[in-house]
């Protein structure tokens, strides 16, 4: 891994491999993780911003996927998408790849069943016991979209088993209704239940370019983003002024997810 050099992949620098101190040297990045910026609600992300983290960190997985001898990630999640100041925006890298597999060698293997990977962002073909794929990627994508567009943490608490039986039987995340359709659309198609009827990263960045555009045109509100709040409303006299409100994506009701 530390002879792949892209933008938007972790820079690997070196190892230290003294028994019971092993260790990766690794490229610093100030923000942490892409969970992190969307829990600890330290930015206030435009669709401009969202945008542009969702197109970076597919070209990462993109690249990975191109390579001459393909790698997939297997563990792709909001945990893992690594994150840095950079001029007026975000640059984005796709990192920890713990887990992952030249394409060729996971093909050979069998599958190492629900443990590869962080539930909330598997496939449903891995949850029956499928082997991973780019396909099994793009899904994780998709659901780390979802996170981006929510700053929601996918299925909350749910039991691991009822994460596994709603997903198998093709139910999916509530997608918030006032989000740009264009977007709402890209996260449908990543997470599709079929695997061969999910686009390819490439296919993924062609329809990312024109959400972009059609922000740089002015014809999607940069404010039409999740509230930021600061406290609970629940359980505070905090309110969210009607003004504020309509200029917010609806935030997925809380579920209850039923195997």
């Amino acid at each position: 891994m530390h002879q792949i050099h892209y933008d938007h992949i972790l820079n690997i620098f070196g190892a230290c491999m003294e028994p019971n101190n092993y260790a990766l040297i690794v490229e610093y990045m100030s923000l942490g993780s892409l969970y992190d910026i969307l829990r600890q609600k330290r930015f206030q992300l435009t669709w401009s911003d969202r945008c542009s983290i969702a197109n970076q960190m597919t070209k990462g997985i993109n690249y990975l996927h191109k390579l001459p001898r393909p790698i997939l990630h297997r563990d792709i999640k909001s945990l893992n998408i690594l994150m840095t100041e950079h001029g007026k925006g975000f640059l984005v890298k796709v990192a920890d790849f713990g887990l992952a597999k030249i394409r060729h060698e996971t093909s050979r293997q069998s599958s190492r069943g629900p443990s590869v990977g962080t539930l909330p962002w598997k496939a449903p073909e891995l949850l029956k016991m499928g082997r991973h794929t780019e396909a099994s990627d793009v899904y994780a994508l998709g659901v780390v979209f979802w996170e981006l567009c929510t700053e929601c943490e996918p299925y909350e608490e749910a039991e691991d088993s009822t994460i596994s039986a709603f997903v198998m039987r093709g139910d999916r995340l509530d997608i918030p209704t006032n989000i740009p359709k264009r977007f709402a659309d890209l996260i449908s198609s990543a997470w599709a239940h079929e695997p061969q009827k999910r686009p390819n990263c490439q296919q993924l960045l062609n329809l990312i370019k024109p959400i972009s555009s059609e922000i740089d045109e002015n014809k999607i509100s940069q404010t039409n983003v999740p509230p930021v709040l600061k406290k609970n409303v629940a359980n505070s006299d905090e309110t969210v002024s009607p003004q504020q409100r309509s200029r917010s994506p609806e935030r997925p009701k809380k579920r209850q997810y039923e195997i």
